[in-house]
């Protein structure tokens, strides 16, 4: 392979690279802001109407979440699916974030206050693969340079 053709190939998938690290990166930050606004409305002892605020903010957090990691998964699967394990580890990452969700909205809506646990858990494994996505992504990157 010459160096022209190297170079326009690896500038052709700098636009996917591009848009699945923004993906992440963007999801990624939304998870921060889940965590900055979970434990505010657990507490006891806050006023009704100051936890229904702070469950809804951290509700809507979430839906950013989503989206930017189903965009995140639909490019890797798209894109990159000769790279080991992005594919998979990116659609994971997307289940991830709408169980999280579902679970949410159980523990909000349904008021089943015992999958609490189970929603801090899965927190812990959305955070997991969104750090893992995001190096990853920073290695391709790299690896193309």
């Amino acid at each position: 392979m010459t160096t022209t053709a190297r170079t326009t190939t690896a500038h052709a998938a700098a636009g996917p690279r591009r848009v699945f690290a923004i993906s992440i990166g963007l999801s990624a930050l939304f998870v921060v802001f889940q965590y900055f606004t979970s434990g505010e409305f657990i507490t006891d002892g806050m006023p009704e109407h100051t936890r229904e605020v702070w469950t809804d903010v951290h509700g809507f957090g979430a839906y950013p979440v989503m989206v930017f990691a189903l965009v995140a998964a639909v490019v890797a699967f798209t894109r990159f699916r000769g790279v080991r394990g992005l594919p998979i580890a990116a659609a994971g990452y997307f289940v991830a974030t709408v169980v999280q969700w579902l679970l949410g909205h159980a523990i909000s809506t349904l008021g089943i206050d015992a999958l609490t646990p189970v929603h801090v858990v899965v927190a812990a494994i959305v955070m997991g693969l969104a750090v893992w996505l995001s190096v990853r992504s920073a290695r391709m990157r790299r690896d193309a340079a």
